[in-house]
């Protein structure tokens, strides 16, 4: 896309070269006798940079960036001036103003300047990028994830093993999935495993493969995950649960790089990158005689830790908004919205699931959320700060269910009113309903306003 550039220059002659000069390299360019006209011009939506010279009819080039700076900060401005002036031209570079061109300049010099400004740019935009986390699968982290996004970038295309430590729902598999798109095997296969979730005898047939006949039920060969994971990437996912005598054979594998079937003698080269995540602490599974020293030695070169969620500030915010309009999407809603309390009540809480039950928490209010704003009363009753209410109801076992659900609801409606001083639209703000629905069940429940 053709870069554009505004130009504001009262005498002709200069105000065309420049133009004409611009042009030929390519930048759109539009051209202007007063700074009103260039303002006007640019109200729609702005320019990626602004030439305007100091001193003109009307508005000065000063006032005009000003102007700029408040209206369209995302523009880069230039100024034009005499020699005279250079102080001047100065102080406004202080203010805001990239360079500045002072006259007579020449065509090399101008596309000098206006190069350097897009370079400038164009670097601001990728720091800024990278810092956001844009090229890693849509992670989204401030502050307290960048450490974690560092060492990422740093050895995504590298051979070397890397250990992804953090609570559980913190993220690894994203971390995994970043590290292998970012490196040059993302065209190759990226296989996943959980160690924790089969028994011994099936994992070691699903990471090596077996032979037919190799034990009961064997009833063909089948080939293991290292063989289709082969020029790819192995994610092991609960490596801290792995059984002993496993991670002997995977260390193995590691240090040799190459597999042996279940049932067969002869070994297969592989060329895997492997990536490993745990929630275990593996130094307490060392000192438990749990897990293997060498292993632990083997697959802990790169370790990359992520941190709770409740120590990652502005983000939980971000993820609130991130999921909010992720499952409006997916559930065929207009975008959702969160009132004030709700999003106080989320902040507050600790989130011992981490990202996976914030997740969850925002599926389950954008689900209940029948008017577009999640209230309250959307939320779990451990978000919101409340104790399990202990009904009436189980104490008489003679009452219907109907009845039942009638008492349960006067409970909490009147614990609603009580606690928001019988103030009916935060009542029903906590309890997730409009204040019509809560009108009519306060007069079919007989509970007096």
């Amino acid at each position: 896309m053709s870069k554009s550039i505004i130009v504001v220059e009262d005498e002709l002659s200069i105000r065309i070269g420049i133009q004409h000069t611009l042009t030929a390299e390519g930048y759109t360019v539009e051209a202007f006798e007063d700074a009103d006209s260039a303002l006007r011009f640019m109200q729609p939506g702005g320019f990626d940079l602004l030439i305007t010279d100091m001193r003109l009819p009307g508005m000065s080039g000063l006032e005009l960036l000003s102007k700029v700076e408040e209206l369209h900060p995302e523009t880069g401005t230039m100024l034009i001036t005499a020699f005279p002036e250079i102080d001047l031209a100065v102080k406004a570079m202080r203010h805001g103003a990239f360079d500045f061109l002072c006259k007579p300049f020449s065509n090399e010099g101008l596309l000098i300047a206006v190069e350097r400004y897009f370079n400038y740019r164009d670097l601001k935009q990728e720091n800024a990028r990278l810092k956001s986390g844009e090229d890693l699968e849509g992670m989204i982290g401030g502050q307290a994830m960048q450490p974690a996004f560092d060492r990422i970038r740093a050895v995504a295309d590298a051979c070397t093993p890397v250990l992804i430590l953090g609570p559980s729902g913190t993220g690894k598999e994203l971390v995994a999935s970043a590290l292998h798109n970012l490196s040059h095997r993302a065209d190759k296969p990226f296989i996943k495993i959980n160690c924790s979730a089969l028994p011994e005898h099936l994992l070691e047939s699903e990471l090596f493969g077996h032979e037919k006949g190799a034990f009961t039920g064997a009833h063909r060969r089948r080939i293991g995950k290292f063989e289709v994971a082969n020029g790819g990437t192995f994610f092991f996912d609960e490596i801290g649960d792995m059984p002993l005598s496993l991670q002997a054979k995977l260390l193995r594998v590691l240090e040799d790089g190459e597999i042996t079937r279940v049932g067969e003698n002869k070994p297969i080269k592989v060329a895997v990158r492997t990536i490993f995540a745990t929630a275990k602490d593996l130094d307490a599974a060392l000192e438990e005689g749990t897990f293997r020293e060498d292993l632990y030695y083997r697959i802990n070169v790169v370790p990359i830790n992520l941190p709770p969620l409740k120590e990652r500030g502005d983000d939980i915010v971000k993820l609130m908004q991130h999921f909010l309009h992720l499952y409006a999407g997916r559930h065929n809603k207009q975008e959702v919205s969160i009132s004030s309390d709700a999003q106080k009540a989320l902040l507050a809480y600790d989130y011992p699931g981490n990202i996976r039950e914030l997740r969850n928490i925002i599926e389950r209010s954008v689900l209940l959320a029948q008017d577009g704003v999640v209230r309250v009363g959307h939320l779990p009753q451990r978000v919101r700060g409340e104790e399990q209410p202990v009904s009436v109801c189980k104490a008489k076992d003679n009452f219907t269910l109907e009845e039942g659900v009638q008492q349960y609801e006067r409970e909490r409606i009147v614990g609603a009113l009580e606690k928001t001083g019988n103030r009916k639209q935060l009542a029903a703000d906590m309890l997730g309903i409009s204040r019509k629905v809560l009108w009519k069940k306060m007069k079919d429940l007989g509970i007096s306003g």
